[in-house]
Order: structure tokens, then sequence, then C-alpha cells
């Protein structure tokens, strides 16, 4: 039976000869992001002839990634049925590319209920247009800049970097005060990021106004020709401050990937309205698969 334990850092070398074969444009399919929300996940993972198995937990119930990896599939998933009904549950998985959708279907025909999940979809765009902001359909976009520009002339922007890193958490801790439901897992999810940033290869980016930080982000290379954007925190009564901090970081750190990808919009009608605005070049598609 499959044994799960606790994901490390040195466990990235394995993580990523999966995950570097294939780029699904799912943040998931990513060792930094999966690393630095280990532990609000409490996600365990197993690996066994040619697959990588990814367990989350939550509530005293378990769902997986798709087993990920080549090999005979079929064996893969029995593995996890196997697991999961020693555990007295189905055997639930999220997060399925349209790729290994196609293997669980072929592999268990019938078996499995599967659904569309549009909440979990990432939004992928054009480094060079977040970039240049190009084009009619991102004039608005323009025009909050411009608008911060004019308003404000005591501003900068920098790297995130050893000596701003304390302040970079200072300010994610200030923010999610205000939101209770936030606070434990993405600041202990953002924590990790910065403790951990030179070994996860993650780059930050912090917006000052008048020497005071008034945004944050945070991202890290999930693809050769994908950067994903993992935290992205702006105050919300400073007009334009989030379209200069997606910019900016844009502008100093995406030069030389094709897409980048700004996650999930978790069925939220702002956070979509928001993503969208952007014009992504396309969403991924990932389903859910539950054992009958």
């Amino acid at each position: 039976m499959l044994e799960f334990k606790k994901i490390e850092l040195s466990d990235k070398p394995l993580f990523d000869s999966f995950f570097d074969k294939e780029n699904f444009y799912i943040s998931d399919y990513c060792f930094a992001n999966v690393y630095i929300w280990r532990n609000v996940y409490a996600t365990k993972y197993a690996c066994e002839d040619g697959f990588l198995f990814i367990r989350f937990s939550d509530d005293n119930s378990d769902s997986f990634l798709p087993p990920i990896g080549t090999g005979d599939y079929k064996t893969a998933l029995e593995k996890l049925t196997e697991y999961t009904a020693a555990n007295g549950s189905k055997l639930l998985m999220g997060l399925i590319p349209p790729k290994y959708k196609a293997l669980i279907e072929q592999a268990m025909p019938g078996r499995f209920n599967i659904t569309e999940n549009r909440a979990a979809a990432n939004y992928i765009y054009s480094a060079e247009k977040l970039m240049y902001l190009k084009g009619k359909k991102l004039h608005a976009k323009r025009n909050h800049i411009n608008k911060f520009l004019l308003t404000h002339k005591n501003w900068c922007y920098e790297e995130l970097n050893d000596e701003n890193t304390k302040e970079f958490f200072d300010y994610q801790l200030n923010w999610c005060a205000d939101e209770p439901d936030e606070f434990l897992g993405e600041t202990c999810a953002v924590s990790t990021a910065l403790k951990n940033r030179t070994a996860l290869n993650i780059k930050g980016g912090l917006l000052r106004l008048d020497g005071r930080i008034i945004a944050v982000t945070l991202g890290s290379q999930t693809f050769k020709d994908t950067f994903t954007v993992h935290i992205e925190k702006a105050d919300p009564t400073i007009q334009g401050a989030y379209q200069m901090i997606n910019q900016q970081f844009a502008l100093h750190n995406f030069e030389n990937y094709t897409y980048i990808n700004r996650e999930e919009d978790l069925g939220l009608e702002g956070l979509r309205k928001s993503k969208l605005s952007y014009f992504p070049e396309f969403l991924s598609e990932n389903y859910m698969a539950e054992l009958k």
C-alpha cells in the first residue's frame, strides 16, 4: 500500500523530475507552490513505480492530484483506490488536466464521475501584454497607472531582497489582519516562501509610496516558458496600486517568459472579474473525478 510522507525541501529535484516534463498551466504542478502550502493543506506524497502521488488532507478527508508519471496508469489508480478504501473513503481527485482525464477514462472506463472545475481554472496571460499593456483592451489598465503616476510622485518599486523581506512579511501580516479567514493559511504560506525564497527560486516585488509599502507580490517559475504569480496584495484605497505592482513586477521579471499564470479565481465573483479584465490568453482546463 502507498506510504505518504511529509514533503521536505530536499524533495525538490524529485518533484521537478515529474513537473518539468510537461506544462499543464496549473500552478499546483510546481514544487514551490506545493511546498509553501504544504502545512496549510497537510500535503504529503508517495512515489512508486514511476508515479508521483500527492495527497491533500482537510477535516479528516483526503483528496489527490491524479497520479503523475508514465507507466501502467490503471495500476497507479488502483493503488489510490486501495489506499482510500483502506481509510474508509472513496477516491477523489482534483486539478486534473485534460491529458490525465483521458488516461483516467481509458484506464477505468465508467468508474468515475468527472466534472469540470471552473473555479480552479488558472488564468494564463501573455507576458508581453502584462509588461507593456498594449492595445485597446488594456486601455483601462493604462488609465489606472497614469492616474497613479499623476497623483503620486514619491513612489518606487523594489525587488524582494534580504533587506526588505521583513517589511514584506509585516505588510502581509497587516493586510491579512483584516481578512481573518485568510490569516493563518496565507500567512503560513508567505512565511515559508520568504524563508526559502532562494532554494525555491522565488522572486518578489514591493511598491512604496512616500517610503511605506502599499503593495507586494511574489511568484516563481513553474515551467521553462511560464512564471506563476502566487501572491499579490495592494492597498485598495489607493487607485492604481494593484495595476502598478502588477506591471512593475512584470517589467522587472517577465522578459524571458512567454506566459504568466495568475492562478485561479476560486469562484469568487470579484476576483473573476478582476482576472478577466486583464484578458487572459486562455484558461487552463481542469477536472474533478470521484469514484462511483
